[in-house]
């Protein structure tokens, strides 16, 4: 099950943690949450496992925020999701480098 949880290390982000699959019910998966910014940072670095529906909710997210004017950053991202974006050409969309 995946968790979001907010943190604050030198900036505020928000942090998933957990699983991101198919096997997950990701219609509870809870929104995140906006503060009044133009942009939110969200870490990736404790998501333990990612699959393409994972990949296409992180797009949905995207997508929606940017429909209220806020940008999205997804950072520290393991090599296996950064590959597996780059493999089904969502890497751009999502940010990543």
């Amino acid at each position: 099950m995946i968790k979001l949880e907010e943190k604050q290390n030198n900036h505020h982000f928000w942090q998933l943690n957990g699983e991101l699959t198919r096997f997950d019910d990701l219609s509870k998966f809870p929104e995140l949450p906006c503060p009044d910014q133009a942009q939110v940072d969200v870490s990736l670095a404790d998501v333990t496992k990612i699959d393409t529906a994972g990949l296409a909710y992180l797009l949905k997210l995207k997508i929606t925020l940017a429909d209220k004017g806020i940008l999205i950053r997804y950072f520290n991202g393991s090599d296996s999701f950064i590959n597996l974006a780059k493999l089904c050409g969502v890497d751009e969309l999502l940010g990543i480098n």
